[in-house]
């Protein structure tokens, strides 16, 4: 696994074995995952560690097929695969270096308080924004066009984002006690509005 991250890392021109690229993804956002949910520990640990990576690897399912449609021309379905994958692993591998600063964070900030709760989230999704720049360097690296991964990147970030809305909450604001909301809750609004909100009470 070591040697696949340094691989990864040296921007290696041969491709990369996928199942190595899964396991590290899924195994890195697990990290991240768990460090996110220590601001309430016990369930919500094991919560966020099991959604980030049906989180990370769920929106390339969804979004694979319309990636491939915009790099039809030049890549294979194998070889678009291959770039999506090895993306979201270089995404999730930094993501999962920044696990032990948000974990020390997440467990600094005073419970329960909005305030708190607040950057906690801004933090989380300025995490994942950062690393998403490094996949999408990656992206462009390998497919060398401009246009072709500004597609790639609108759509993932789409999808993305709506379903880290459907599987919220990643950060418990510690007043509901519970690890997880109904899925029929999660429908209503989007990220967001979330955001926005989230800047409001840090702010406010």
């Amino acid at each position: 696994m070591t040697a696949l991250v340094h691989a990864l890392l040296r921007r290696r021109e041969d491709p990369h074995p996928a199942l190595g690229l899964l396991v590290l993804t899924v195994a890195a956002s697990a990290c991240f995952g768990a460090s996110v949910g220590a601001y309430q520990a016990r369930l919500q640990i094991l919560y966020a560690a099991v959604k980030m990576p049906v989180y990370f690897l769920g929106t390339l399912g969804l979004s694979f097929a319309a990636m491939h449609l915009f790099a039809a021309r030049g890549l294979r379905a194998r070889e678009t695969f291959a770039v999506a994958l090895e993306t979201v692993a270089l995404t999730t591998v930094v993501l999962g270096a920044l696990a032990p600063v948000e974990a020390l964070l997440s467990l600094s900030c005073p419970r329960p308080s909005h305030r708190a709760y607040s950057f906690l989230i801004l933090l989380l999704t300025g995490s994942v924004g950062a690393a998403g720049v490094c996949g999408v360097s990656r992206a462009y690296l390998r497919l060398g066009s401009i246009r072709l991964t500004a597609a790639w990147v609108l759509l993932y970030q789409f999808v993305g984002a709506q379903l880290a809305w459907l599987l919220r909450p990643w950060v418990n604001d510690g007043q509901s006690g519970q690890p997880f909301l109904p899925l029929e809750e999660n429908m209503h609004g989007n990220f967001y509005e979330a955001v926005f909100r989230a800047l409001q009470g840090l702010f406010g």
